[in-house]
This record gives C-alpha cells, structure tokens and sequence, in this order.
C-alpha cells in the first residue's frame, strides 16, 4: 500500500526491474514508511532527490545528472516517463489511482509521449462528457498536462475544461467532478455450448479486488460455471502485493514474478497457498493492460494455468515506490 503522506512532497522512483518469461508489469510498492518524528535540519529538497536516485534508483545515474542544478533537471534528465516528482496535490492523484472512492473524473491513465493516455474509464463525468479510452490528455484549463494533471480530482460538483487529442483532432470537454465509487470487481454468467461460464472484470488493483475477486469467483462455483473468463483488458494496474494475491487464487506456491534492480537484491515472489479455484481458465488482455495486470496475466501463463487472449500488453517492466521527502 502506498505511503499516507498528505502534506509532504514525493519522490516516485522506479526502482526495480520486473523479469517475467512472459508478459512485463509494474506495480506500486512502498519503499519506506515514514516517520513521525519532524527532522532537526532538514537537507535541501534537491539533496534528498540525488541521495535517493544515488541509493534506490533501479538503474545507475550519472554523476553527470545527479550534478544538475534543479530537481526538475535531473527528473527529466533521467529520460524515465515513470519517476516523478510529486506535489503533495500531485500525490494525490497517485493514491486515487489505489482508492475505492475519490472525487475526481473518472479516468485511469498511463504516461505516453505527448501526454496521458486513457486507458480505463468509470461509469462516470469523463465518459458522460466523451471522453473514449485511447484519448491523449494534453491539458487542463489550457495548462499543460505537466502542470495541471492535479486538477484531475477536486471537489465534487465542480468543472475542469480538459483538452484531449483523439487521432488527429483535438478535443474540448467540459467535465464536472463527481464522488467516484470504483469497485474493481464485475461479474457475470454467460451460457455457451450447453454450458455456464463466468465472466469476471478485473478493472484495477485496488485494496480490497482480491477479496473481492474471490467472493466471485466463489459465487461462479456454487451457479455451476465450467470455466472462468478473467478480463483484464483496459486494466492500468495498481498494488503489486494485489497482484501476487490476485495470482494466488488461481496457482499454489507458483513464481509470480521476479524483481532485480542495481540498488536491490534479487528478489522472487510467489504465490500464497490456498487458491480459490482450478476451474479452466482464460485471461483477456488488450494493449491497455498494464502494470499489475500484466504480472498476473504473465504468472498464469508461465504457470500454464490460463491461456492468454488478445493483443500484445502495455509493457512497462518496472515496479515503482513512493519515496517521501522531509520537505
């Protein structure tokens, strides 16, 4: 689970290089906790920025870089769309993106090279105004994204102008923020040749989807589903311990995925025993699926417990940590 930090600013950092046999993911973990205690003195914002890239970074950083005058420099000189520098406001957002309720639009998104593409939509403002998953975000208000993405969440019953691009044409929607309620979980029985099978959506994960995602998986069982259809296309990700848990309820004791990274050593996670159910099982993707989802779609696979169907996944290959600064 993230760290709760509400009024500190943040280092996301990617800090660990995910290997799978198959699929790649990214999910969120927490580096540290931190403390209660206020620091005497505290160092300069752009100190702890370079002692934590020199310490945990995933990949070496150049002297060169960590020499660079400002925090925003040596951010963007990483050339990593996935380590951030996060405003207390911004760190929000980041939360949000693990929280079953917010005030907010309604959007789950991935940095891409012009923007922040969509890649899930609640029932909810963003996709009554429009907006379709695929749209680019370029900015808010007629701010650039870089400085605006905060604007996402706010109070409910308020409105944001946001500029979108949809292929060639760009977009303006005028969007009010709502109280979003977002469970993770969707479930369903379909007939098909003379049998029932469950279809269960997995949208993100989220504190709670594995608990949830079981309490379906077990309704599926006692309705007599055949087989189960897991769909994780559209899903950006989440918590990486959801994700092993998530695994968990469909292999025992299975590799889950395996981390490395310059600053931590070697590491494998496996998944915990007492699965849910060997019911036969599928798992959807589309080039949306990302993060965590990827984890659990390469684990099943690699553990030759589903067969993967549909489009080549989002590809992110790290694991990402909130680092909290004393500022």
């Amino acid at each position: 689970m993230l760290p709760r930090i509400p009024m500190r600013r943040s280092l996301i950092l990617g800090v660990v290089g995910l290997t799978l046999a198959g699929a790649f993911g990214v999910g969120y973990v927490a580096s540290r906790s931190a403390g209660d205690a206020t620091p005497i003195a505290a160092p300069a914002t752009i100190d702890q920025v370079r002692s934590a890239l020199a310490a945990r970074y995933y990949r070496p950083v150049p002297p060169s870089v960590l020499r660079l005058g400002s925090v925003r420099q040596i951010i963007s000189a990483l050339r990593d769309p996935y380590t951030t520098y996060l405003d207390p406001i911004s760190y929000r957002l980041v939360r949000q993106e693990t929280a079953s309720k917010y005030s907010g639009i309604g959007v789950s998104v991935l940095p891409s090279r012009h923007g922040y593409v969509v890649v899930g939509l609640r029932d909810g403002p963003a996709a009554h105004a429009g907006m379709h998953i695929g749209d680019t975000i370029l900015g808010i208000g007629g701010v650039p994204l870089a400085r605006s993405m905060p604007q996402l969440l706010g109070p409910a019953g308020t409105s944001i102008e946001v500029q979108v691009q949809r292929g060639g044409k760009r977009l303006d929607l005028r969007i009010t923020r709502e109280l979003i309620s977002a469970p993770a979980v969707h479930a369903r029985l379909i007939s098909y040749a003379g049998k029932r099978w469950g279809v269960v959506q997995l949208s993100a994960f989220k504190t709670g989807s594995t608990v949830l995602l079981r309490r379906e998986i077990r309704s599926m069982r006692r309705l007599g589903a055949a087989g189960l259809v897991l769909d994780l296309r559209d899903n950006p990700g989440g918590l990486l311990t959801q994700a092993v848990n998530v695994a968990s309820l469909f292999i025992d004791r299975g590799v889950v995925a395996r981390l490395k990274g310059e600053h931590e050593p070697a590491q494998t996670l496996r998944a915990l025993p007492g699965q849910a159910t060997r019911l036969p099982l599928v798992v959807l993707v589309n080039r949306f699926t990302a993060s965590s989802a990827e984890i659990v779609a390469g684990a099943l696979r690699d553990n030759h417990r589903a067969t993967i169907i549909g489009e080549r996944t989002f590809g992110k290959a790290l694991v990402q940590a909130v680092d909290p600064l004393d500022n």
